[in-house]
């Protein structure tokens, strides 16, 4: 029964029921008020089928809300960014549920379509997400969330729960949802806004039963997918499901040896990829993982257990020799590690406990008392127990981050390959053009409608080959391999076809393109000798280990240069030297922040601070300016020394407690050291190369700009004889300065037209230097911020706001006007000194935002965010440290950077051969088709083979296989397959392939009898009606053939481009011989008699005249050399290359 209270078609059922009860007493009333009754009745009809409509569309409505879900607006939720998300960072999160109905309509579609719709799902993200799932507006009914990367890229993870709390694993990374917070955030421990202290106090408030499923495991889980699920991934691949399309066009023309060599084929290439990666990634996994156990402190009591059963907030001993498996923080102790695996840097380095437990605690900020996974432990402090926190475990950690980037790489860039799916669609659709206009010819021939179709179909198999992106695998796979024999390892194959793009490279200096040695020139002044000694011989943070002096290689030259002695067995350190024994009593090691180092030193009578650094801040923070110093240091920076700026401060006993900064400030600035970094045996002959090849070149650094600058000049990079201006700002007095050797010009930037005044100065000068505090001047008066974002390199501007594009980031700049003079300034610039890690980095996204391909290279200490950033990053590190780069040199020399970009050049030209090579042979094979098609006849089963497989294939692979030029072109090749020049050396090959075909074919029937038979009258020459089957035999099937064996040896020959990418053709000797057997079975197969039995071939001099192969011939190869004297003479006016310019 209804409630009519409750029911929402009461209104309409209230009347209903009130009408009944009327025409239950109407039958004896007059007729006038019958009649009246009759038109209430018409009333209640209406208010009836109001009803019905109304109760019909409630139950669609419900149906289709089971089908598609409620219709509702439902808001995604913000995520909470944190550093261990490293380089895959989310924006937002929207909780989805799966519908079971959907689900079965999923079901009944991919089975009704022979699962064409699974697979629609599988590569349609969009359609996967919006037909399977359902927005929900509550989290707690989700099962589902659809991801947002801040890359704009869409994902779905399924939903997890954990006590009682729901959460997703994304990228290796646990994520869960604060309700409080109403947002998601990654599974870390708790250390943002706390002090060292909560955080060990925090530590303690669940059980490590708790922790190990809330945080995990402390290793690197590489995942390697089972040999079924890769195996269902690869088959049903894109172009594996093309490959299956033409398997069953050619069974259905019964062509049976072809599609079994190409399904073993495919079989036998996915089980070698499987190989592979199964190889691969176990080699991952033994780099990745740190076997081991270690002990912990816990409850008073030293506990040894696995070191996989770390956990955030376990306090872990530290003891020589130990490589950490984790993030941690010393909290008692100090230590020397070497964080070669991470840096690539093998210098020692010293690690001290947090004076003040305190204060905030920043991991990124207080690296120096902060210990990282991958990290060795040369030595400890024996004298005491030395104690760390963990913090970061697993995919969390800063080494799990690297392997992060190494499982989940940035996308390569597809312009090339959509570029080249865009011409395929236009060459299936030119050739589909051709085959509608050959059916006139066709349709009168009575073919069979099945031939006819499939005919057509094979048009398309043939426009479109599905084995292309195998052969440019196999491209840049031999490049690695090559790079590899050279010295230089290579981790990601998409980079090898990135370096053929390049156009800037960007260099550290120091460790980069001069040496890591130093040579001590002078200290000045010479009247302060004394404590410029002292300094020099207490100022450093060396160690003894096993009877070696190791340490930072400036330190240890100064020390040498000073000629003290260390006692290292002594405890504290103690020095001797001018007559005292010095102790140390604490070290404040180098910070890049404050450009300098200090330690407390007392010589038994009194305390002192001796520090040491960038001469600009020490000269910052000293009592008195000192002029004359700075003087100094500038006409020795000019030269290319390196300089030390040497001050010191007296104490009183009760000061060697306070903290840094207070310590750090009214020094003596009392003298300087000068020392000699010179540049690699190579470095200028190198860079000499690079810009006679045409590449901008630029040095990134965090030394001293005039120092820099003359790096520079010696390297070549910048001409010596030029006289170039660097760009400074001074925060305190809010001034832009223009130094160009003495003379100094300053802009006020509260001045009117100041921006003005120096744009105006900017477009006078060909070349610039500016330094880290301009950088920072700009990006503060631009407000830029960067955004990950993918989009074309191209301006945006909307009103005072513009946002610049590239590849891999958005940058933003609020002030357009002064964008644009960023822009300007930092093309031209040079070099680039006293630069921050972050500021390298940020760099690096400046010049691809204008379009630029960049190249960086570095030591790989401080130079990691920066390398990473680029399109091609280089690395001088060996073993564990080549998953920090793309690319690992095991030598220290620049040719490194050479070798990649001639086999990035060589590779990405080889692979616009394969593309336009597979192109070109298959469209040309389609038309002989077309012509046998004419005559009722088609290529046998072998000769089919032959042209697609047994020709080509090996063909392919030899031409994968040629190796780059001895020296760096001044061009890049041209990758736009829709640029005009790429467009005539395909259609070039093709007009005179397809000409020699057409006079082939029409010579051969004009030298015959052909005329239709009936078919009770069956002659050789005859074609018989209606045609229910093509012959695989005949003479114009043998000419097309043996046409098709000698183009596709020459159109090998024709698109191969050595000079001034590739070695010589003939220097690749495998392609040459292959070429050389294609081209003697041709002319056997042509000349001689039986010479074509092989391949089911007639004598075609039988239905013609003796001696018409030898035309046959001829045409051939009068259309091959005509075809190639073209393209030479086309490559020379139209090359397929573009010069480097900007």
């Amino acid at each position: 029964m209804f409630k009519f209270s409750q029911n929402p078609y009461a209104i309409y059922f209230t009347p209903f029921m009130e009408q009944s009860l009327k025409c239950m007493t109407i039958q004896n009333l007059p007729n006038k008020k019958q009649m009246q009754l009759k038109i209430y009745n018409y009333q209640f009809l209406h208010q009836c089928c109001n009803f019905v409509i109304l109760f019909i569309r409630e139950y669609v409505i419900k149906i289709k809300t089971q089908l598609f879900g409620q219709q509702y607006i439902s808001m995604p939720f913000p995520v909470q960014n944190s550093f261990v998300e490293g380089q895959h960072p989310l924006s937002q999160i929207q909780p989805i549920r799966i519908s079971k109905a959907r689900i079965f309509l999923a079901i009944l579609l991919s089975i009704s379509t022979a699962f064409l719709f699974a697979l629609a799902l599988k590569y349609f993200k969009k359609l996967y997400q919006l037909f399977l799932f359902i927005d929900c507006s509550d989290e707690s009914i989700a099962t589902h969330y659809r991801i947002v990367a801040t890359s704009g890229e869409e994902f779905v993870c399924k939903k997890k729960i954990m006590f009682d709390k729901p959460y997703f694993v994304f990228k290796m990374l646990k994520y869960s949802f604060n309700s409080a917070g109403q947002f998601y955030q990654p599974i870390e421990f708790e250390i943002k806004g706390k002090t060292l202290t909560d955080i060990i106090n925090l530590s303690s408030k669940q059980t490590r039963e708790h922790n190990i499923k809330y945080f995990g495991t402390c290793q690197l889980k590489i995942p390697i997918e089972s040999i079924f699920i890769y195996s269902l991934h690869a088959f049903t691949g894109p172009f594996n499901i093309l490959q299956y399309f033409a398997v069953a066009i050619w069974f259905a023309e019964k062509t049976v040896l072809q599609p079994v060599l190409i399904l073993i084929f495919t079989v036998l290439t996915v089980y070698l990829n499987y190989f592979l990666y199964v190889r691969s990634r176990r080699r991952l996994q033994q780099l990745a993982n740190i076997h081991q156990e270690v002990s912990i402190k816990e409850n008073d009591q030293i506990k040894v257990i696995n070191g996989a059963d770390l956990l955030p907030g376990d306090l872990l001993i530290l003891k020589d020799n130990q490589t950490l498996n984790c993030d941690c923080a010393i909290i008692q102790g100090d230590v020397i590690v070497n964080e070669a695996t991470l840096t690539g840097e093998g210098i020692p380095i010293p690690k001290s406990a947090l004076p003040n437990q305190n204060s905030l605690f920043e991991l990124e900020k207080m690296s120096q008392h902060c210990l990282f996974e991958g990290t060795k432990l040369i030595q400890v402090n024996n004298a005491q127990q030395n104690i760390a926190i963990v913090l970061r475990t697993g995919f969390t950690s800063l080494r799990g981050q690297y392997f992060r980037n190494v499982l989940f790489p940035e996308p390569p860039s597809m312009r090339f390959y959509i570029q080249a799916a865009k011409f395929i669609i236009e060459i299936a659709f030119i050739t589909s053009i051709i085959y509608g206009f050959l059916l006139i010819e066709y349709i009168p021939m009575e073919f069979k409608s099945s031939l006819l179709v499939l005919r057509f179909l094979d048009n398309i198999v043939w426009s479109i080959p599905p084995s292309m992106p195998i052969f440019f695998q196999i491209c840049k796979t031999a490049s690695l391999v090559r790079l590899e024999a050279k010295g230089v390892i290579g981790n990601n194959a998409d980079k090898v076809e990135s370096a053929g793009r390049i156009d800037t490279c960007c260099f550290d200096k120091t460790g980069t393109l001069t040496t890591l040695g130093f040579k001590a020139i002078k200290a000045f002044p010479e009247e302060e000798k004394p404590i410029l000694d002292a300094i020099m011989g207490c100022c450093h943070h060396l160690i003894k280990i096993n009877g070696q002096l190791l340490g930072d290689p400036l330190e240890i030259e100064m020390l040498n240069f000073v000629g003290w002695q260390c006692n290292f067995n002594n405890n504290p350190l103690t020095i001797d030297g001018n007559g005292k024994t010095y102790t140390i009593h604490k070290i404040f090691d180098f910070s890049s922040s404050k450009s300098m180092m200090s330690v407390i030193v007392t010589d038994g009578s009194k305390y002192y601070l001796y520090a040491k650094g960038s001469p600009e801040s020490i000269n910052s923070i000293s009592i008195k300016k000192r002029d004359d110093l700075i003087e100094e240091f500038n006409l020795n920076a000019i030269k290319g020394y390196r300089v030390l700026g040497l001050a010191y401060k007296e104490l009183q006993s009760n000061q060697i407690d306070q903290q840094r900064e207070q310590l750090e400030s009214q020094l003596n600035f009392v003298g300087l050291l000068v020392m000699e970094n010179p540049l690699k045996s190579d470095t200028n002959e190198i860079i000499t190369t690079l810009k006679e090849s045409g590449l901008d070149i630029k040095v990134i650094s965090g030394d001293n700009p005039l120092t820099t600058i003359q790096c520079g000049k010696l390297a070549g990079i910048i001409n010596s004889d030029n006289e170039i201006t660097f760009l400074d700002y001074n925060q305190q007095n809010q001034e832009i300065i223009l130094q160009c050797n003495n003379n100094q010009q300053i802009i006020k930037e509260q001045q009117p037209n100041s921006i003005q005044e120096l744009e105006s100065f900017i477009q006078t000068q060909q070349e610039l230097a500016l330094t880290g505090k301009f950088l920072e001047f700009m990006t503060n008066k631009g407000n830029f911020f960067v955004e990950p974002k993918y989009s074309s390199s191209t301006f945006v501007k909307s009103q005072s706001k513009e946002k610049i594009f590239t590849e891999i980031n958005q940058i933003d700049i609020d002030d357009g006007s002064f964008g644009q003079l960023t822009i300007s300034i930092i093309k031209k610039t040079k070099v680039f000194a006293r630069q921050k890690p972050e500021q390298k980095k940020l760099i690096i996204q400046i010049i691809q935002s204008f379009g630029r391909q960049v190249l960086m290279c570095g030591d790989g200490a401080n130079d990691c965010s920066a390398i990473s950033q680029a399109q091609v990053g280089i690395s001088f590190s060996e073993a564990d440290a080549s998953y920090t780069a793309p690319f690992s040199s095991k030598s220290t020399s620049l040719d490194c950077v050479v070798k990649v970009l001639l086999q990035g050049k060589a590779a990405t030209m080889t692979i616009i051969e394969v593309f336009q090579y597979q192109i070109s042979v298959n469209t040309l094979k389609f038309v002989a088709v077309l012509f046998t098609f004419l005559e009722a006849e088609t290529f046998a089963d072998f000769q089919f083979t032959y042209t697609s497989i047994i020709s080509n294939i090996p063909l392919l692979i030899f031409l994968c296989l040629s190796g780059p030029c001895d020296t760096l072109a001044k061009y890049n090749p041209l990758d736009d397959q829709f640029a005009i020049y790429n467009q005539i050396q395909i259609f070039n090959n093709l007009i005179w392939g397809v000409a020699g075909l057409i006079v082939n074919y029409f010579i051969s029937t004009a030298v015959r009898d052909v005329h239709t038979c009936e078919i009770d009258e069956p002659i050789d020459n005859c074609i018989p009606k209606p045609i229910e089957e093509l012959k695989k035999f005949g003479d114009i099937q043998s000419v097309m053939f043996m046409s098709l064996m000698f183009f596709f040896m020459t159109f090998a020959i024709n698109l191969y481009i050595s000079n001034p990418f590739k070695q010589r053709y003939y220097r690749n000797y495998l392609l040459l011989l292959w070429t050389i057997l294609g081209f003697i079975l041709f002319f056997v197969s042509a000349i001689f008699p039986k010479g074509g039995k092989w391949a089911k071939l007639i004598n075609v001099n039988d239905n013609a005249f003796k001696g018409y192969n030898w035309i046959m011939i001829a045409v051939v190869v009068i259309a091959s050399l005509i075809g190639f004297f073209t393209q030479a003479i086309l490559q020379k006016y139209l090359p397929s290359k573009k010069k480097i310019e900007f």
